[in-house]
């Protein structure tokens, strides 16, 4: 090796063992510095000062307890900064959570509430006492969206709210995020009597949840497959297929899908059962006839699934 390079080695070494300390002093003066800033005059300077933190996230954990006083700023946009800063602190911010709780409860901003929602959801189960306030901001079709996340982040705790997110179906804005959070939760009795739901957007929704939940909603997906919408009979189709072998007792109904009116449910239902392989034997005579379907690609589907279900290992 080049002896001037062995002679650079101890210098070089010495300054990364000092890098980490003053990569650390850095930090913790622009700390210091941001949090002089969100006491500035001028909101400008304070949204400013807000925004850096965040930018340093959990580096920046020192500056929780003034984030949380700043929480009560008088400018809307401040408070949104401040909150999100919280929000990118992660579980650094724990002792944030009453403060977060009463800005998804109280505050006049919904930009604020949202992100105050957001910081709760990173928390997760930490910030179970949140539940209650966050099932009461899913009537909010601007903040229900965020609480329905943050809801399905609680754990087991946030089943408290199921008929609350059940009700949140009923809202454009927020059903979609309400199904996806009774989903994350586990919430299957609730969805299978959500499936029942007059209207067709909701009930599409529920199939989607209720493939999150996996093999344990299988029969409420076969009983969906019946739907009298071919939206949701698709859905239902394409959910029992990402279940791979968990599925194959839908083999029957996915079977009998292959008659259906719909080309697009008939096609899904032939690939899915060619994905089952062996266990969709059953289908085999129903695959038959549907290589003779009027739509090409549901002739396709259907020699293809013949092809992987017949196929000799």
């Amino acid at each position: 090796m080049n002896r001037a390079l062995l002679a650079w080695l101890p210098l070089f070494s010495l300054l990364l063992a000092v890098a980490p300390g003053r990569a650390d002093e850095e930090t913790d003066k622009a700390v210091a510095k941001h949090l002089k800033g969100l006491k500035a005059a001028k909101p400008e300077d304070r949204m400013i000062a807000a925004r850096e933190l965040a930018r340093l996230g959990t580096d920046a954990k020192k500056a929780v307890p003034d984030l949380i006083v700043a929480l009560q700023d008088k400018n809307d946009k401040v408070r949104s900064y401040v909150a999100y800063a919280l929000k990118q602190m992660g579980g650094e911010a724990k002792s944030a959570i009453p403060q977060l709780i009463e800005v998804v409860k109280s505050d006049k901003s919904d930009e604020v509430r949202c992100i105050a929602c957001d910081a709760l959801a990173k928390l997760g189960p930490d910030a179970k006492a949140a539940v209650p306030e966050l099932a009461k901001a899913l009537k909010n079709k601007e903040v229900g969206p965020h609480a329905a996340t943050a809801l399905s982040k609680m754990g087991p705790d946030g089943k408290a709210a199921t008929n609350d997110l059940v009700a949140a179906l009923q809202e454009p804005a927020v059903r979609s995020y309400a199904a996806l959070a009774l989903g994350h939760l586990g919430a299957r009795e609730a969805l299978a009597r959500a499936l029942k739901d007059p209207e067709e957007d909701i009930r599409v929704e529920v199939v989607l949840a209720l493939g999150l939940i996996g093999k344990e909603a299988v029969p409420d997906l076969i009983a969906a497959l019946k739907d009298k919408d071919s939206d949701v009979r698709l859905n239902a189709v394409a959910q029992l297929g990402k279940l791979g072998p968990d599925a194959k007792t839908a083999v029957p109904g996915l079977t009998a899908a292959l008659a259906d009116t719909s080309p697009s449910v008939r096609q899904t239902a032939a690939n899915v059962l060619g994905r089952l392989g062996e266990d969709a034997k059953g289908a085999i005579p129903a695959l038959k006839v549907a290589i003779k379907d009027a739509n090409e690609n549901v002739r396709e589907a259907a020699v293809e699934a013949l092809a992987a279900i017949q196929k000799k290992k």
